[in-house]
């Protein structure tokens, strides 16, 4: 069968994949995900804990996720949270930018996104220690419309 998924989707994520992303199912994503910001809490915390050694207790991991998720409501166009992201203005390391070895990554598929009424759900999401950072829409060869409906 010939449709969006077969022809697009699943060779995007064989590709992911070969890239050397893990593939993580939607009930697994599901499970550990936060519902405000989608990040992936057992990957996150254990990321967080290993490149920041100063990072003793959850009190601080939950503080931390607080502190994204009042970030990621802030009016800037994300612009505080990408500060975070790089490690500007925090000495916390979300990313480890020098070795890039040090990180973890992963991609699922469908994960709905909630932001207050907007809802959306992607086709294939990526992750990079638990933070979801790209969003993919997979179309097949010759929609035109696809894209413009995605848009609306």
């Amino acid at each position: 069968m010939f449709n969006e998924d077969t022809r697009v989707k699943i060779p995007a994520l064989v590709h992911i994949t070969r890239l050397g992303y893990k593939y993580i199912s939607r009930p697994d994503v599901r499970a550990q995900a936060d519902p405000e910001t989608n990040i992936l809490k057992n990957i996150f915390a254990k990321q967080i804990m290993k490149l920041n050694p100063n990072i003793q207790d959850e009190s601080q991991l939950s503080r931390l996720l607080q502190d994204i998720k009042l970030e990621l409501d802030y009016d800037d166009l994300g612009r505080e949270f990408f500060k975070r992201l790089k490690g500007i203005n925090s000495e916390i390391k979300l990313i480890d930018f020098d070795n890039f070895n040090n990180n973890v990554f992963h991609v699922t598929t469908e994960l709905t996104c909630k932001n207050g009424e907007d809802e959306f759900r992607p086709d294939v999401v990526i992750f990079v220690n638990g933070i979801p950072l790209g969003f993919v829409e997979v179309k097949k060869p010759n929609n035109r419309e696809g894209i413009k409906a995605e848009r609306d």
